[in-house]
């Protein structure tokens, strides 16, 4: 594509902005806030600001409200039917909450199985009936204080699709697990990254400005990221 061509408005869109900062050749570490209190309004400040949202609870009941005040939401109930919208999560062993599932059922919301086949025909079938479902649940392996970042590790049991494939994303984490920095993170679980097949670093909603650098949420993942510390 020749100069000519390239819109101009999308050339001033991509021009930059600043300074060109050199990466550092490291990740950057910090100390924690000096309270949970403290480490948690930063968190959530920097979430918020994209779009993000952020709740704390003590109980499984509490985390199971914010869930169903989603499914059982007008906005996301589908021409036709009635009652809560169905529901993914990864399994109990792996929620700081094992309980949340049975209490969202407990209401009359379906869990869907979050399991898909490896043969593609069966795993297009899978996609099609798990597309009914409105809010995945999962856990989390730690939260970052500066940018609001949540950090899952998948594997058995913690399916990279619950997070992904419905529309609202609810993350449940441990309130001791927030670190000040991706680096601090780093610096107390070098081998983190080897750990896994799979490390996901989720900052918000999804978001991306693909056409014409317009900004739109929800279109690769989730539109809504709850974030629920627990304790």
């Amino acid at each position: 594509m020749t100069r000519d061509l390239f819109p101009a408005s999308l050339r001033a869109k991509l021009a930059p902005s600043g300074t060109v900062v050199p990466h550092p050749g490291a990740f950057a570490t910090a100390p924690m806030p000096p309270t949970v209190d403290e480490a948690l309004a930063q968190f959530t400040q920097a979430c918020e600001a994209v779009g993000g949202r952020v709740s704390r609870v003590s109980t499984a009941a509490e985390a199971a409200d914010i869930a169903r005040g989603y499914l059982e939401a007008p906005e996301w109930q589908r021409e036709g039917t009635t009652g809560p919208a169905p529901f993914v999560c990864w399994d109990a062993p792996h929620l700081v909450l094992p309980d949340v599932a049975a209490l969202v059922q407990s209401r009359g919301a379906v869990r869907l199985d979050a399991h898909v086949h490896a043969d593609q025909a069966a795993r297009d079938l899978d996609s099609r009936r798990l597309d009914a479902a409105i809010v995945g649940i999962t856990g989390a392996h730690a939260a970052l204080v500066d940018t609001g970042t949540v950090v899952l590790v998948h594997g058995d049991g913690r399916g990279r699709l619950v997070s992904l494939l419905p529309p609202v994303h609810v993350a449940l984490v441990p309130i001791g697990r927030l670190h000040a920095t991706l680096g601090e993170l780093f610096v107390a679980e070098p081998a983190l990254l080897r750990a896994s097949a799979n490390v996901v670093f989720v900052t918000g909603p999804s978001r991306t400005a693909d056409i014409e650098m317009t900004l739109t949420r929800g279109v690769h993942g989730p539109r809504i990221v709850h974030v629920v510390f627990v304790g």
